[in-house]
């Protein structure tokens, strides 16, 4: 199974994805599962394989992705070759942050293949704008990160669950009962 997070930026999914991994020992994020324009951050996130604009546009050419998007000037793709593991790997769970419109196209191309969860992120503006002040983006950064959020907000029908996350705790106990509801 692949559980799908989403949500605005400053939501929590990096830091959601590493507190589910560390409590269930069955989740496993799906390690470089996507490539993107982005210049790391430096946290050694390892679900980005970062790359040149032009490598993406090829690999967009070579049909190297299930989806991609341009998303804040940067393009993102979530790579077909990474989830030969997760169809055939009937043991563990596999997580990964996707974005809202990834989401619609990976559960259209796996289909009956795959089953997979989908987990929408949210909190109040004011709530984003202060993680986002934290992790050091600039007030133009932020305005920009946030701008999407009216976007990113009108696909929440499209998943199974929605969490407004606020305490990190709650937020994990909630998904994971969530998660041993679905796993049949």
């Amino acid at each position: 199974m692949l559980i799908a997070i989403s949500g605005i930026s400053g939501s929590g999914k990096n830091t959601v994805m590493n507190a589910l991994t560390s409590k269930a020992d069955n989740i496993k994020v799906l390690k470089y599962s996507t490539a993107t324009t982005r210049a790391p951050r430096g946290d050694n996130n390892q679900t980005y394989i970062h790359i040149s604009k032009q490598q993406f546009e090829q690999g967009i050419k070579d049909g190297i992705f299930i989806e991609y998007e341009l998303v804040h000037d940067n393009y993102y793709g979530t790579l077909k070759e990474a989830f030969e593991k997760v169809e055939l790997d009937k043991y563990n769970h596999y997580i990964r942050d996707i974005d809202v419109k990834g989401v619609l196209s990976l559960k259209k191309y796996f289909k009956d293949r795959l089953k997979i969860v989908s987990i929408f992120l949210d909190a109040p503006d004011e709530v984003l704008h202060d993680r986002l002040a934290k992790r050091g983006e600039s007030e133009e950064q932020i305005e920009k990160r946030l701008s999407r959020s009216e976007l990113e907000r009108s696909y929440k029908n499209h998943y199974d669950l929605i969490v407004e996350n606020i305490d990190l705790d709650k937020t994990v106990e909630t998904i994971c009962d969530f998660i041993d509801k679905n796993s049949n």
